[in-house]
This record gives structure tokens, C-alpha cells and sequence, in this order.
């Protein structure tokens, strides 16, 4: 990796403390399990709503009344900017809080009905510090609401037919391409023969002291019979990566990389012809977050994309084979637990 492309590699991991606004007494950063394999920059502290944003949204579904496919909650906003207009219950996550219990908020204020979050379906990324966590959610108790107040006007359920005619006047249609995430999820759970065999995807409630980004690089045989995960040197087998928490090649960045940016520097230090050859990932196996306690300057996050090797290329060389390496991984129960299994529903990545 040339100098120019602003990729350090790290051989060891430091223990140093992170500035705080003035008038926070400084905090010292989490020692990750493995020092982090590259750097590109550095958040020196991560707090909600001081350097970066998440928004909480979930989307529920219903068996559509008149026989056809789905009916989705939407609520109508109360804000002067889109007042009258119609949306999915969304907010932002307010520190102190975990971002499944703001999902759960989010619906309670809006729309009158206390749900359960289901699993994490979909995440949208605008640079590196705006964050938009999608979750399917179930009914659990309430009612529709119809009574007005600051946080929305109303709440309804509408045919996927009506938003796809247009029927309905939304704050905006970026919410379309959310729902048939849904609606997708919401399928491939309807086929499973044994839907308990699958762990949800959720967020793990762990504080953050920056932004990492893991990357789980895996080929497939062109038949789809055998997958190779690309790991550090120190897993030799399956039964490792198993138990492991930092076994996938590993970045820290900072919010003056946006997060695409990112993907394609590492793809060029980790292997050769990296973006030829690997694929842009468009999902997430695994995250972690936690926007609390409020006083924190973890507010970070660490996501592990899932990265595809193309099946109709040949292995491409690794740039530093000493400290990576190749292995088969056949247990059909290793690979469903790391969300890897051809036919397995995995969080969806927008990169906005």
C-alpha cells in the first residue's frame, strides 16, 4: 500500500487517552481485543448528537386485510417541514439509550403501539457519522393512534400497492427501498422450516471508543459447496474462528473518510486487485454499539461487512500472506452462525 492512499498498518496496539470537550474530563479508550490491522485517521472521542447521528426506525407489517401481499405502518408527521405527510416511525436515538429501545420509543410515541424489535434488517450510512438502524418489529399491545400530538398526527396502515402507485403522500420515498427490505426479511422468515435454528441479527450493547470496520472476506466454489474465510494467521481451523472475536482484518477510521472510501482503500491493502475481485458489501453480520451511559466518549461503532470474493474469479493474491490466510470452513452450523450460509438472511448495507 503506497503512502498516498493514507493506509498505516498497525503492529501494535497503545493504550492512549482520548481528548474530551472542554470541560469533560478525558476518558481512557478501550483496549480492543486485537490491535486494529490498519488506520485511517482516528476519532479521538464519539458522543450522540456532539459528533455523530443515529436514527432509530422500524418497520412492521401486517397480512394485508384484502387478501393481497402486506400492509405497512406508516405514521403522519406533526413537523412544520413535512406536516401532514407520511412516513415510518423513525428518530433519533437519544443518549443514554440503546438503539433497540429507541426503536421500540419510536413506535410507542408515533404510531400508539408497543412492539418488539425482531432483528436488524437493514443499516444506512451517509459519510461516516450519520447511521440509520432498521429493525423489523412485531405488535405486541396497543392501538392505532388518532389523537395528535408533537411527536406525529396520526398513525395508518397502508397497502404496499398504495406506495407503489403513489396513492399516498410520503415525506419521502427513500422509505421504499426500507420496506422491501421488510417485506424480503419478512418472506425468507416465512420459508424456514426450522426459523429457531436462526440467531437474529441484533446489536450488541457494547461501548465503542471510534469507528471500526471488520472485514469477513469469504469465496465460494463456483458450485457453492465449499467457502473459504479469510482470517488472521492465529486461526488455523474452524473450530478457532468459532470462539474467536477478532479474527477478520480489522480498520480504524476517522469521520473525515467517508464510509465507502474506506471499503475500497482496504480492499487495495488487503489483497491484490481487491476491488476487481471482491465485491462491494452490501450487508452486515455483525455490530456493536452502545450510545451510553450519556457522559461516554464511546459512542463509536464496529461493524463486520460481509465481503464476496467473486465466485467466477481465481483466488487473488493477499498482500501480506504472513499475516493472513485461508480456510475452509464446511460446518454448516459455523457457517449459519456467522450469518454466512448461501440461502441465510443477512443485514442489508446502504451505502447512501
Amino acid at each position: 500500500m503506497t503512502s498516498e492512499e493514507n493506509v498505516v498498518e498497525k503492529a501494535e496496539g497503545s493504550s492512549e487517552v482520548v481528548d474530551a470537550p472542554e470541560g469533560e474530563k478525558p476518558q481512557s479508550a478501550k483496549k480492543q481485543p486485537r490491535p486494529v490491522d490498519m488506520q485511517l485517521g482516528k476519532c479521538r472521542w464519539v458522543r450522540l448528537l456532539d459528533n455523530i447521528t443515529y436514527i432509530a426506525c422500524g418497520v412492521v407489517l401486517r397480512e394485508a386485510e384484502c387478501g393481497g401481499d402486506f400492509d405497512v405502518l406508516l405514521v403522519q408527521e406533526a413537523k412544520k417541514s413535512c406536516r401532514g405527510k407520511w412516513y415510518l416511525p423513525a428518530g433519533r436515538v437519544e443518549p443514554g439509550e440503546t438503539i433497540e429501545h429507541a426503536v421500540r420509543r419510536e413506535l410507542r410515541e408515533e404510531s400508539g403501539f408497543t412492539c418488539s424489535a425482531d432483528e436488524l434488517i437493514c443499516v444506512q450510512v451517509k459519510g461516516s457519522g450519520w447511521y440509520r438502524f432498521v429493525y423489523s418489529c412485531t405488535v405486541l399491545e396497543g392501538t392505532l393512534k388518532t389523537e395528535p400530538d408533537e411527536e406525529s398526527l396520526a398513525a395508518g396502515w397502508f397497502t404496499l400497492d398504495q406506495l407503489r402507485k403513489k396513492e399516498v403522500q410520503l415525506r419521502s420515498s427513500d422509505i421504499l427501498r426500507i420496506i422491501d427490505e421488510a417485506v424480503s426479511y419478512r418472506r425468507w422468515r416465512k420459508s424456514l422450516t426450522a426459523p429457531e435454528l436462526h440467531r437474529p441479527i441484533h446489536i450488541t450493547n457494547e461501548n465503542q471508543p471510534g469507528l471500526f470496520m471488520e472485514f469477513m472476506i469469504i469465496k465460494r466454489s463456483i458450485d457453492m459447496t465449499r467457502t473459504e474465510v479469510l482470517v488472521h494467521r492465529s486461526i488455523k481451523n474452524e473450530d478457532q474462528l468459532k470462539g474467536a472475536s477478532d479474527a477478520f482484518p480489522t480498520v480504524e477510521f476517522g469521520f473525515e473518510y467517508f464510509f465507502p472510501m474506506v471499503v475500497s482503500k482496504c480492499y487495495r491493502h488487503l489483497i491484490e486487485d481487491g476491488p476487481n475481485v471482491i465485491e462491494t458489501p452490501t450487508s452486515i453480520v455483525a455490530i456493536s454499539c452502545l450510545p451510553s451511559p450519556v457522559e461516554s466518549l464511546a459512542h463509536g461503532l464496529r461493524v463486520r461487512l460481509l465481503c464476496q470474493h467473486k465466485r467466477s474469479q481465481l483466488k487473488s493474491n493477499l498482500i501480506d500472506p504472513n499475516r493472513y490466510h485461508w480456510i475452509p470452513v464446511p460446518n454448516s452450523q459455523i457457517l449459519s452462525d456467522f450469518h454466512i450460509s448461501p440461502d441465510q438472511f443477512r443485514t442489508a448495507l446502504h451505502m447512501l
